[in-house]
């Protein structure tokens, strides 16, 4: 079980090289007035009641899930990106989200990257849309990703790179 747990990380690692050049599977477009409306609310709770959109990241110690990171639910933005359940994001412009959110969530008051939180789905929209230019930024995302921890360890990565740009 191990060795094949070892053979499935080093998949996964492979499948995520997530580099700018990689073959682009679907660009998608965000307008200038889009854009400004994410960089001023990069986190909307969408409910009255119960928590909003949340985010942790998976492939920490002893989770079966691959490294990146898994949405427990959806906000306002990433629907229209593309990403629905099952969709994984890996990378980030070539570098694994494990590379620039385990420090960043251990600081975060919930202080485990690996817990759904709110405050991590908005430092995660503050890195793309509002640190960085979001213009031609690739996303590596993992698609149909089981949900189910039985089914997990089976899992072959299916890779996509998702180029954003920005249009007026």
């Amino acid at each position: 079980m191990r060795t094949t747990l070892l053979l499935f990380i080093a998949l996964v690692a492979s499948g995520c090289s997530g580099s700018p050049d990689a073959e682009i599977s679907r660009t998608v477009t965000l307008s200038g007035e889009r854009l400004a409306e994410i960089r001023s609310a990069p986190y909307v709770k969408r409910y009255r009641a119960g928590s909003g959109p949340a985010a942790r990241l998976g492939g920490l110690d002893d989770d079966p899930w691959p490294e990146g990171i898994l949405f427990m639910s959806f906000g306002p933005y990433l629907p229209e990106l593309g990403f629905a359940r099952g969709t994984l994001l890996a990378a980030i412009d070539g570098k694994g989200v494990h590379d620039v959110f385990v420090d960043r969530w251990a600081e975060k008051r919930i202080r485990r990257p690996a817990g759904f939180h709110a405050e991590h789905y908005r430092d995660l929209m503050e890195y793309v849309f509002v640190e960085n230019d979001p213009d031609g930024t690739i996303l590596s995302v993992y698609r149909d990703v089981p949900l189910s921890a039985s089914e997990v360890s089976s899992y072959e990565p299916a890779v996509e790179h998702w180029r954003l740009e920005v249009r007026d």
